[in-house]
C-alpha cells in the first residue's frame, strides 16, 4: 500500500506543480511581455515561485494522495479482504501515516528554510530589475514611467544594447501650478544609474529638447549633445518583511507578526499529518460508490482548515488574538475531528452507546 501512495502521491503532486508552475510562467511572461520584467528573469521568478506553492501543494497533495489510493482499494475490494484476513486498522494506517511523516519532514524543510530564501531571492531580484530599464523597453511600442506622467518610445536598439532614434514627452507642473510639456528626441540612449541615490537615469546622445505649455508658442527648443532624463524612481530595497526572515530570527524578534509567522510556518508539516489522519476514515467508502466519492468532502475539509488557519494567524499578527493561543487551537480541533472519526469507524462510540443502552 505504502508504494501505491506513493506513487499516487508523486503522480498528484507532478499536476499540481505543473498547474502552479504554469501559472506563474504565464504571469512573469506576461510582465516580461508588458516590458515590466526583463526575459532573462523570468524562468528564475517562476522556480522561486514553485518553490512558495510548495507550502499549498504538499498539503493537499497528500490529502488526495491517500483519499485516491484508498477509493482505489475499497473499490476493488481488497480493503474488505484485508480485514477478513486479520489486518487491523494499524495496518491498514501505517503505510499512510508513514509516507505522511516523510511529506511532513520535506515540507517542514521547506516551509520554514527554503521558502524564506526564495522570497528574499524574489525580493533581490525585483529590486534588482527595478533599475534596468534599459533592459526592460522594448523597441517599436510606447512605455510611460513616472504614473504615467512620462511617455518613452525607441525605433530599435543596437549591437551594443543601446536604444536608437528616441522620443521622450514627459508632463509636469509648473510652479504656478500649470502642466509644462517636454518632449526630446534623441539618436542613442544608454542606461546610467546613480549608486548614491539609486536613481536610473538614461542618458540621451544627439537630440533636441523642447519645452513649453500646451496651447502657448512660448516653447524653448535645446540641442544637446548629451542630456539626462529619470524614467525610474529609486529601486526598492528589500523589505525585510517577517516572510523573509530566517526562524532564528523570527523566534528572537518579539511582536505579534513574528508570532504569527513562524506558527504559520510550523503548521504546514502539522496539518500534513493531521489531514492525511483526517483522510483515512473519509477515504473508506462502499465498493459501489466509486474511487472519488469522498473526493470534494475532504477538498472541503481541507479548504476549511487551512482558511482557518490563516484567518487565525492573522489576527495573531494584528494582536487581536494572544500569541500563545495562536493558531495551535485550530490544529487541535481539527485533530480531534480526526480521531473522532477513526474512532467512529472502529466502533468505539456505537460499543458505547450499546453498553449504555444495556
Amino acid at each position: 500500500m505504502f508504494a501505491e501512495a506513493l506513487r499516487t502521491w508523486l503522480v498528484v503532486t507532478g499536476v499540481l506543480l505543473f498547474l502552479t508552475l504554469g501559472l506563474g510562467l504565464s504571469r512573469f511572461i506576461g510582465d516580461a511581455a508588458a516590458g515590466e520584467l526583463p526575459v532573462d528573469t523570468v524562468l528564475s521568478l517562476a522556480a522561486f515561485s514553485t518553490v512558495e506553492n510548495l507550502e499549498i501543494v504538499l498539503p493537499v497533495s497528500v490529502l488526495l494522495g491517500v483519499l485516491l489510493t484508498l477509493g482505489r482499494l475499497c473499490r476493488d475490494n481488497e480493503m474488505s479482504a484485508l480485514f477478513a484476513g486479520g489486518a487491523g486498522l494499524g495496518t491498514v494506517y501505517r503505510p499512510f501515516m508513514t509516507l505522511a511523516l516523510i511529506v511532513a519532514l520535506i515540507a517542514g524543510a521547506l516551509s520554514l528554510f527554503a521558502a524564506p530564501r526564495a522570497e528574499r531571492a524574489m525580493e533581490t531580484l525585483g529590486a534588482a530589475t527595478a533599475t534596468s530599464a534599459i533592459e526592460s523597453l522594448s523597441p517599436g511600442r510606447f512605455r510611460t514611467f513616472l504614473d504615467g506622467d512620462a511617455a518613452f518610445y525607441a525605433e530599435r536598439r543596437d549591437d551594443e544594447g543601446n536604444l536608437r532614434n528616441v522620443f521622450i514627452r514627459v508632463e509636469r507642473d509648473g510652479e504656478d501650478g500649470e502642466p509644462t510639456e517636454t518632449v526630446i528626441t534623441a539618436d542613442r540612449a544608454r542606461q546610467q544609474r546613480d549608486e548614491d541615490t539609486r536613481r536610473v537615469t538614461l542618458v540621451l546622445d544627439d537630440g533636441w529638447r523642447y519645452e513649453g505649455r500646451p496651447g502657448r508658442a512660448d516653447y524653448r527648443a535645446v540641442q544637446f549633445a548629451e542630456h539626462g532624463v529619470e524614467v525610474a524612481p529609486p529601486a526598492p530595497e528589500v523589505s525585510g518583511d517577517v516572510e523573509t526572515m530566517s526562524v532564528p530570527v523570527l523566534l528572537a524578534r518579539d511582536g505579534p507578526e513574528a508570532a504569527a509567522e513562524w506558527q504559520t510556518r510550523v503548521s504546514v508539516p502539522i496539518s500534513i499529518v493531521i489531514l492525511a489522519l483526517l483522510a483515512l476514515p473519509i477515504g473508506r467508502v462502499p465498493p459501489r460508490a466509486g474511487r472519488y466519492a469522498r473526493v470534494i468532502a475532504g477538498i472541503l475539509f481541507y479548504v476549511i482548515y487551512v482558511n482557518a488557519v490563516h484567518l487565525v494567524a492573522v489576527s495573531v499578527g494584528e494582536g487581536r488574538l494572544p500569541a500563545l493561543l495562536g493558531v495551535w487551537w485550530v490544529h487541535a480541533a481539527v485533530f480531534a475531528v480526526a480521531v473522532g472519526l477513526v474512532m467512529r469507524e472502529q466502533g468505539v462510540f456505537a460499543r458505547r452507546h450499546r453498553r449504555a443502552r444495556a
